[in-house]
């Protein structure tokens, strides 16, 4: 068949390649010349910025596209909901947003009495303790601030960058629950979770935005169980159809709580921790569900795999990596050219890490290790 791919960045490479080893035909669309896709596949490559759905359509149609798979920005799946390429396969959009939508998904999740975080009215500010306020709809941490509730000043100042980050200029205020950041991302069919992954992800630079991860093998815990029952429960309620269902939550002493969802392939190739971890093929069987592929795949081996976005605390020339101890790299994909620069809190990135580790208490030192920015500097001055 002839695909046509929403994205051209090197996150949906692993989704390319499995596009292409199904014997499918593959077209790649943005809008940025630089991008990994629109460099090793020019001949097929689309330039054009594909939120814009009536232009995409038009090109779609020219070039006797038969199927459109969503990449890993949440505007590539809006767009290819939207367009009449395999309705039957996917949600609508206006399911997509009561997911998507935190404000919507917050009511959703209030209607099924899920574990998430309550959303709070302005109105009933100032009162003690700690909140978060985020944009409805941004992602990658964008916008996000935790505030004292008692401080009116940092309450307005928490709504203000929280609406400028929205695309809609909408905002909403939490409860806010500490506790451990993990992600459940698995497969569901007919309203069943076929094969599922917990991933502990956490953030050395930018406390909103993950950079450090690792898959967890055989999670058992009960509030997991409650957790993936919810799920279920919401996929079931929202007849959503079958497909990737990625869930961020947090898991405390005391309780466990959803804090978004979504039904796109995560990003910061998430797909190749799944696949160096386990075996299973998460990208192929992701991009399968768009393309009504038969696509089998299974957990092949486990393996203890850090993944890590190499950045800098600071605005600093990049020099390379230099470790500070003997690290077991598998792979690295480098992001910038030497002598680039690379700006704090993670603005810009270096490249993507995967390292491995001969038993699990190995994994959780490393993590810790690359969590407390003591394991590598990228502002080499070639000594040894």
């Amino acid at each position: 068949m002839k695909i046509l791919l929403l994205d051209t960045s090197f996150a949906a490479a692993p989704i390319y390649y499995s596009l292409i080893e199904a014997g499918h035909t593959v077209w790649v669309m943005g809008n940025r010349a630089s991008d990994y896709l629109a460099k090793i596949a020019p001949s097929h490559w689309v330039e054009q910025n594909y939120s814009n759905t009536e232009t995409v359509l038009a090109l779609a149609k020219n070039l006797g596209i038969e199927r459109i798979v969503p990449g890993c920005t949440d505007i590539s799946i809006e767009t290819c909901l939207q367009l009449p390429y395999g309705e039957d396969l996917h949600d609508t959009f206006a399911t997509n947003l009561a997911i998507s939508h935190k404000g919507q998904f917050r009511a959703i999740c209030k209607q099924l009495n899920l574990p998430a975080p309550q959303v709070l009215n302005i109105g009933t500010f100032p009162k003690p303790g700690h909140y978060i306020c985020k944009p409805v709809d941004a992602y990658s941490g964008k916008g996000i601030s935790i505030f004292d509730g008692s401080d009116t000043l940092a309450l307005n100042t928490a709504l203000a960058e929280a609406r400028r980050s929205s695309r809609t200029g909408e905002a909403l205020i939490e409860t806010y629950i500490e506790g451990d950041l993990y992600s459940c991302s698995g497969f569901i069919e007919n309203g069943v979770f076929t094969d599922v992954f917990f991933v502990k992800e956490g953030s050395s630079v930018n406390h909103y935005a993950v950079d450090t991860s690792f898959v967890i093998h055989n999670f058992q815990n009960e509030k997991i169980e409650h957790l993936k029952k919810s799920l279920e429960r919401l996929a079931q309620h929202l007849a959503l159809k079958d497909g990737l269902l990625h869930t961020q939550f947090i898991l405390s002493d005391h309780d466990i709580a959803i804090i978004e969802i979504t039904r796109r392939c995560p990003g910061d190739l998430y797909s190749m921790l799944i696949e160096h971890s386990t075996g299973f093929r998460y990208a192929g069987k992701y991009a399968s569900y768009f393309c009504k592929d038969a696509f089998e795949t299974s957990c092949s081996n486990t393996r203890h795999i850090l993944r890590h976005t190499v950045s800098s605390n600071n605005m600093v020339q990049y020099g390379g990596i230099t470790f500070s101890t003997p690290t077991p790299v598998v792979a690295f994909y480098p992001l910038t050219l030497m002598g680039d620069t690379l700006v704090g809190q993670q603005q810009t990135r270096a490249g993507l890490l995967f390292t491995e580790y001969r038993t699990a208490d190995n994994l959780k030192n490393a993590y810790r290790v690359f969590l407390e920015r003591k394991a590598y500097d990228v502002a080499s001055r070639f000594r040894c």
